[in-house]
């Protein structure tokens, strides 16, 4: 039988996406695998993670706030100063830092991305958030990938429309306020699930009908790149 299964940011972890991948016992030509954005920037190998999530066979990438960033340096080569220091360096060496050697195939997969995804069971899958006041088809692709408002929203009171939120871009760090917390967060109907892969934490994999979730071992900033970020990671 095949499964939904969501995943958060992967932030260019590719040993720690087949750890998971593995650990789920993932069906690459049945299972759905939903992205939450900000595949990219941070770990060493975006490249090969874009590769491996190029095998599956159904899977949604949504949009991430990094994601868009490095969109901008795959069609323009501009390398914006906020992005190189959030972990934009670390997905330019990936691709030898030359923007002209990214893949056709790896251009496609991110032309191809989309702001949000709603399965059958009306369970909707974003990377940062969207008001909840407003119809999602009104909202734009800036509040999709950047919003931490929908968290706050979601603390007193299920968010409305959809049976269930899944939403990555905040680490559970910077939730609970606590740098060692790296489970995923439940409140009411929304789930995060950025634990953290992309600076100090681990990556999760959570099956969307059963809950059950599958981690990565902790991860650790590279050593060896001019990546520079705030406490909790992520602008």
């Amino acid at each position: 039988m095949s499964r939904i299964l969501v995943i958060g940011d992967i932030h260019g972890r590719y040993s720690a996406l087949i750890d998971v991948l593995d650990q789920a016992e993932f069906d690459y030509n049945n299972d759905t695998l939903v992205v939450l954005g900000d595949i990219v920037d941070g770990g060493p190998d975006t490249k090969f993670v874009v590769y491996e999530l190029l095998k599956i066979k159904y899977c949604i990438y949504i949009f991430g706030n990094h994601c868009r960033w490095f969109m901008n340096w795959m069609t323009t080569g501009e390398e914006l100063p906020i992005w190189v220091h959030q972990g934009g360096y670390s997905s330019m060496r990936s691709y030898d830092f030359d923007y002209k050697n990214i893949p056709a195939s790896h251009i496609r997969f991110f032309e191809n991305g989309v702001p949000f995804w709603i399965d059958d069971e009306n369970r909707i899958y974003v990377h940062g958030g969207f008001d909840p006041n407003r119809p999602v088809f009104c909202q734009d692709i800036e509040t999709f990938t950047w919003d931490r408002n929908l968290i706050n929203y979601a603390l007193t009171r299920n968010v409305p429309c959809f049976s269930h939120v899944f939403i990555g871009h905040t680490t559970t760090q910077a939730i609970k306020g606590n740098m060692d917390y790296t489970l995923p967060v439940t409140f009411n109907n929304l789930t995060a699930l950025d634990t953290g892969a992309g600076w100090i934490g681990k990556l999760t994999i959570m099956d969307v009908d059963t809950m059950e979730y599958w981690q990565s071992e902790m991860q650790h900033p590279n050593k060896d790149t001019r990546e520079v970020y705030t406490q909790y990671d992520d602008y």
